[in-house]
């Protein structure tokens, strides 16, 4: 090992604007590369609140044809009470099941200033599927929300914002000109955390969830977290969800309707891939197929110019490969110090790339501005930026990098003849 930094500091002497070319090439290869798998690793790891992201399932919508006399007509929308509860409630395999709703909300505090933001309402299970850190206060208990009590959670910044201090726990809070008692505090939601993410929160209760059963009894605009028990098949849920399909299309069939099934519950995968809809199946395999394509394409185009690199760099060193051939020593030898050698110049690029790629991918949010999240708090938590999976993706780029690049070159330089090598120059 210390022979091949050595020969690596060597090649980088005498040869300095190679050397540099190929070291930021490299760098900008696996940074570029990292940072597209970075937006899509904050969309699928865990991290607080949604640490249950590997087994949370959401539900959220409801699609129908018409039979008969209603043959042309196609309705699809966000869930009902009665759809939400009929297929999602007591699956075998859950651990908890929470019934949600978002919308804006303009709220006001002590300190006069009226803004709008984003409300979801929530049930007491909510606070038992996502981890949130509370700051003061507590999350709702079943009493409260099943009370219909006019409770609010709300996050530090909007804390701030109505109270001007997070010490708030207690005080009144105008929601839509209707007065909420703040119970809890907690910590600011990325809008990464798509499914978990609110400015405040507030109770779903029986007195109001009759205002969610629209059209045909099915349509509202509930949605329904669902945290599977460990170790339980994401299918066997969804067999089960379908199945209970047929208790709707019973009561649809009256009306000369029936329910059309897309696969729901859906994963955190399907969830980031965008794919979803209230009237479209999700085919995860084709999101991730042109996710490959682009991988293969960041991968192969700078591999050529690094290929091409090598190549001149080797040649410089064409008499000394030809005296190691003489001595006795193996063309799999050959090949196997060149590709170590260019795997550990890769292996510098590569680190000097993944950490310019985390600190872009945690410090511009910019980034995230086309993933149709809302509000402003795009920024990732810095466990779904810096983690093991990353950092074995960038080892796996860096080793399929050197392959690319390294593999004809040194093939190449292992089949010149000795006699040949020695009398080159």
């Amino acid at each position: 090992m210390k022979q091949k930094l050595k020969q690596i500091w060597y090649d980088a002497r005498h040869q300095p604007m190679l050397a540099m070319v190929t070291l930021v090439a490299t760098t900008l290869s696996v940074f570029l590369i990292i940072v597209v798998i970075m937006t899509q690793q904050v969309k699928i790891v865990p991290f607080s609140p949604e640490s249950c992201r590997d087994r949370l399932l959401v539900g959220e919508y409801m699609h129908v044809n018409g039979m008969g006399p209603e043959s042309n007509t196609d309705m699809s929308s966000a869930l009902s009470y009665h759809a939400a509860t009929t297929l999602y409630n007591d699956l075998d395999g859950i651990e908890h099941v929470s019934i949600t709703t978002s919308n804006s909300a303009d709220i006001n505090g002590t300190t006069g200033e009226n803004i709008t933001c984003n409300m979801k309402l929530v049930d007491s299970e909510f606070f038992n599927i996502f981890d949130f850190e509370l700051i003061d206060g507590h999350f709702f208990t079943p009493e409260e929300a099943s009370a219909g009590l006019s409770v609010v959670i709300i996050t530090e910044s909007k804390a701030r914002e109505m109270f001007g201090t997070t010490d708030c726990v207690g005080s009144m809070l105008s929601i839509n000109h209707d007065r909420f008692r703040v119970v809890g505090v907690v910590k600011d939601v990325s809008t990464l955390a798509s499914t978990a993410y609110a400015d405040i929160y507030t109770t779903l209760n029986k007195d109001t969830i009759k205002d969610y059963n629209g059209s045909l009894g099915v349509f509202g605009s509930l949605s329904v977290c669902l945290l599977m028990k460990e170790g339980v098949d994401q299918q066997y849920v969804r067999d089960q969800v379908k199945a209970r399909y047929a208790i709707l299309d019973t009561e649809l069939a009256e009306k000369n309707f029936k329910t059309v099934y897309h696969g729901a519950p859906f994963d955190q995968k399907t969830i980031a891939s965008g794919i979803t809809g209230s009237n479209i199946t999700p085919d995860p395999d084709a999101d991730r197929n042109l996710r490959l394509i682009l991988y293969t394409i960041l991968l192969v185009v700078p591999a050529i110019n690094l290929s091409a690199m090598l190549h001149s760099r080797l040649r410089r060193r064409i008499s000394y490969i030809g005296v190691r051939r003489a001595y006795g020593c193996t063309r799999s030898r050959i090949i196997l110090d060149i590709m170590l050698e260019n795997f550990m110049v890769t292996l510098i690029g590569g680190l000097i790339g993944v950490i310019l790629g985390i600190i872009f991918a945690y410090s511009y949010s910019g980034l995230y501005e086309n993933m149709d999240n809302y509000g402003s708090n795009m920024t990732p938590a810095i466990s779904a930026v810096l983690n093991w999976n990353t950092i074995a993706i960038a080892i796996g780029i860096c080793f399929i990098l050197n392959l690319i690049s390294a593999l004809v070159p040194a093939w190449q330089a292992s089949r010149v003849s000795p006699v040949d090598a020695i009398r080159s120059k």
